[in-house]
């Protein structure tokens, strides 16, 4: 089985941090960033846990050895559609998650430099 999206994002804080993951949960409050990182991939761990149920669970109805009844179709696609809701979430969580951690490990940049300042503003001629 291959290692989960939250384990993988778990390796990645401590290392932005330099502290293990049990360690950064007790700082609550100390910091905002780590605040957010903490409950982000909180919440990224039950998205992951929730896929692999959702997947096990629809693993179990589409056993070749067992039959698909005609109760078991609206199973199979509640399962599917909870396992693409689950697997949404996740995808989202990691991205904010490295966001996040992005902003931790480089410096914030100007989002607005002199060069988009409007054309019309940098010709005009002075006022008197």
């Amino acid at each position: 089985m291959p290692e989960s999206l939250s384990s993988q994002t778990q390796v990645e804080i401590e290392a932005a941090f330099k502290r293990p993951m049990v360690e950064l949960q007790r700082c609550k409050g100390k910091s905002a960033v780590l605040d957010a990182v903490t409950a982000i991939h909180g919440r990224l761990a039950l998205a992951d846990r929730s896929v692999q149920f959702q997947a096990r669970h629809l693993r179990k109805f589409l056993a070749p050895e067992r039959g698909i009844g005609d109760s078991d179709v609206s199973h199979i696609l509640d399962c599917a559609q909870r396992m693409a809701q689950a697997h949404s979430a996740r995808t989202a969580h990691a991205a904010a998650l490295t966001a996040l951690l992005g902003i931790r490990q480089s410096p914030i940049q100007d989002s607005t430099p002199a060069s988009r300042a409007p054309a019309q503003a940098r010709t005009a001629p002075p006022t008197r």
